[in-house]
């Protein structure tokens, strides 16, 4: 355990240091501190971390936002990662556990609890649902370097229609987090964004196989489904990369033109967010989804004599688009 390096994080001295003598009491010596999140990150780039310990709440960067951007970052993704608080909320836990958090430690500490929970974390145990899924993601991948494409796809849609899919353990750690079995709801949520991690492999693989063999359409709906993962991760890049590459290959799906809106709408880019429903637009002219979307982003840049032009046109292509009719009610009312 000796070997093992633990960054311990929190603005408050007192705090960093009660940390530190219970990790050394339980058998870790190598321990760094970072008296913030932005530190923290400093150290996470520039040495080797093999888990980080930190508080919830600070002021200049969260425990939660440290750990939302570690997650985003490949190298760092997988890493250990442990909030500590003296009170976790069921609102907190739910954060925390869709996000990624490898477990939770609730101030004052219980050393042989966080002993077991670091053990299992440093030493890499994985739970044997991951371990399957790992598995059969590396058997899926072998075949495709092999160009046995059909086999390949044959173990990953085996892999993606299982029962325990990403959003079952969602759901278990929604219900725990309610019955307030904070440590079994994390467990759930950890499960779930792990699994996730594996899937957007898997359908991006099978994106690439039913390419090779020459299907269009059922690779670019693979790599968007692989895209909106990476989305609902906050992996942005990731998912602008595989959008583009779709558009590439020559699609001119609505699916597409929309995600890419909705992605340039979430990095704050509203200008190139609207440069791709217009694209939209010039290839579904018909589409009062289009219309609505680029209403919207009017309304964020607050000129809402233009947000109104498109809701309507909207309205015009679909005469029960209630959406649409409730925001010029709104806009006629001066409510936005």
């Amino acid at each position: 355990m000796q070997e093992r390096s633990i960054l311990v994080v929190s603005e408050k001295e007192r705090e960093r240091t009660a940390l530190t003598q219970i990790l050394k009491k339980i058998g870790y010596d190598q321990i760094l501190s970072a008296q913030s999140g932005g530190n923290a990150w400093a150290f996470l780039k520039s040495k080797k971390i093999d888990c980080v310990i930190s508080a919830y709440e600070m002021e200049e960067m969260s425990g939660l936002a440290l750990l939302k951007i570690l997650r985003r970052e490949e190298p760092v993704a997988d890493l250990p990662f442990f909030l500590t608080h003296d009170a976790f909320t069921k609102i907190k836990v739910i954060k925390a556990g869709q996000i990624g958090v490898t477990g939770l430690f609730v101030i004052p500490y219980n050393g042989e609890g966080m002993k077991d929970k670091l053990f299992r974390a440093l030493e890499k145990i994985k739970d044997p649902v991951i371990a399957q899924v790992e598995e059969s993601l590396e058997k899926g991948v072998d075949l495709i370097e092999r160009q046995e494409f059909t086999e390949a796809l044959k173990v990953f849609q085996t892999l993606v229609n299982q029962r325990e899919n990403p959003e079952y353990y969602f759901n278990i750690g929604y219900i725990k987090t309610s019955q307030g079995q904070h440590s079994e709801a994390i467990e759930a949520f950890s499960k779930a964004t792990q699994l996730d991690r594996l899937f957007v492999k898997a359908y991006e693989a099978m994106g690439r196989a039913y390419k090779a063999l020459g299907d269009a359409q059922k690779s670019e709906e693979c790599l968007q489904v692989a895209a909106e993962i990476y989305m609902d991760t906050d992996k942005l890049g990731s998912a602008e990369e595989l959008l583009n590459e779709i558009l590439e290959a020559g699609s001119n799906s609505l699916n597409v033109f929309n995600t890419l809106g909705v992605l340039h709408r979430k990095k704050g880019d509203i200008n190139q967010a609207l440069r791709q429903y217009k694209k939209a637009l010039k290839v579904h002219p018909d589409e009062p989804y289009i219309y609505y979307n680029i209403g919207r982003l009017y309304l964020d840049m607050k000129n809402t004599t233009q947000a109104k032009l498109y809701f309507q046109a909207a309205l015009d292509k679909d005469h029960g688009f209630e959406e649409a009719k409730q925001v010029i009610k709104a806009i006629d009312l001066g409510l936005v």
